[in-house]
């Protein structure tokens, strides 16, 4: 417990009480100074800042803090201590057992280590302020490019689906114009350029798509995640004869249904359009990793041979390897990216004839923030 020094003096200013702890500070006894005028000891707590309000403590006004500049003019420096030592006084009206006279209670502590856990504390306090103002000046930058990229993935996919489109007209009406004019292998050179032209149109589509979703700020929902699974298998349409097991036991949580959701669309989707089997089997389950769910989307398909998984969540990495309008890489790019901004992880394992296992990771609790390019 720190020590205090305190001492009382009547509303004539005459000292009636000086303890041991003042004694020991000042070197003054208290046998000296006992029935002394305060102010005749101490002339300069006569300037009107320190008079004045002493004053109004006698008439029953509220305490007063003062600082070290207060106390020095009693004690020039506590024994023990050197010259950088801060204290604080307070001043309290205290009254005899009858009312009848008003005191002054005068205590004096030294604070110096309260003063430095207090400036500590205000610099610790500005340097979070200034760390806070810099992570929101860097998340304003993230979704102003955010918002730039996905303006000019819009621009740009528009300047460039014209001319495709045109390629593509231009074919048709030079296969209708020369039909029965040209060999067999033109005929057949026109029709990839409008398969090259029909995919390029597939691929700038997908740039734009990937822009939408790979910024932005979502709400929380409570999500029943087997209903949800349903949900994007009705939507999928998978064949009749496709086999689909889902574990009962899929958690219901709160979290951004709307990003949960393309991944378990593209990664569903993924094992229907890959499968080579009509009869194909689908299983989706999931284990409870603490923190974070960890779901998984494993087919009976082909398999993925080991030089295709090394770019697999690369955009434009197809796992086929031929190029179909309607496939170009950019599922998995999304799902990697989505599961990433989520602080979770995805991996496959697969061999080729044995099929396709997607494992990725969810958080329990998660936060609604912008995204931002990792």
């Amino acid at each position: 417990m720190m020590p205090v020094g305190a001492f009382i003096v009547d509303q004539n200013y005459v000292v009636r009480r000086w303890n041991s702890c003042l004694e020991r500070w000042s070197g003054i006894p208290k046998e000296s100074i006992l029935g002394t005028h305060l102010l005749e000891r101490f002339p300069k707590l006569k300037q009107p800042q320190y008079f004045l309000r002493i004053g109004e403590v006698f008439k029953g006004g509220p305490p007063l803090v003062f600082s070290s500049k207060f106390h020095q003019y009693l004690i020039p420096c506590p024994i023990g201590k050197g010259g950088n030592q801060t204290q604080q006084t307070m001043v309290t009206p205290v009254y005899d057992e009858e009312g009848q006279e008003n005191y002054a209670l005068f205590t004096i502590q030294d604070v110096t280590d309260a003063t430095h856990q207090l400036a500590n504390f205000r610099n610790i306090k500005k340097n979070l302020l200034g760390k806070e103002i810099e992570l929101k000046t860097v998340l304003l930058e993230v979704q102003r490019i955010n918002s730039e990229l996905e303006n000019f993935a819009h621009v740009v996919s528009h300047d460039l689906k014209a001319p495709l489109r045109g390629i593509k007209n231009l074919a048709d009406w030079i296969l209708e114009d020369l039909e029965g004019k040209i060999t067999e292998e033109s005929k057949m050179h026109l029709e990839r350029l409008k398969e090259r032209a029909t995919h390029m149109h597939a691929m700038i589509d997908s740039i734009l798509h990937y822009s939408r979703n790979i910024s932005g700020e979502l709400e929380i929902e409570f999500v029943d995640t087997k209903a949800l699974i349903k949900e994007v298998i009705e939507e999928l349409c998978p064949p009749s004869s496709f086999h689909l097991h889902i574990h009962p036991d899929l958690p219901k949580f709160n979290t951004q249904r709307t990003k949960l959701k393309q991944v378990f669309t593209n990664l569903i989707d993924n094992a229907f359009k890959h499968h080579d089997r009509e009869d194909g089997k689908i299983e989706i389950g999931v284990k409870d990793t603490g923190d974070m769910f960890e779901f998984i989307v494993k087919d009976d398909g082909p398999g993925i041979e080991p030089t295709f998984q090394k770019s697999i969540f690369v955009i434009f990495q197809t796992i086929s390897k031929k190029s179909t309008g309607d496939s170009t890489g950019i599922g998995l790019a999304i799902t990697k990216k989505i599961v990433n901004d989520n602080r979770g992880t995805i991996e496959l394992e697969s061999s080729p004839g044995a099929g396709a296992l997607f494992r990725f990771t969810w958080p329990k609790n998660i936060q609604t923030l912008p995204s931002s390019d990792h």
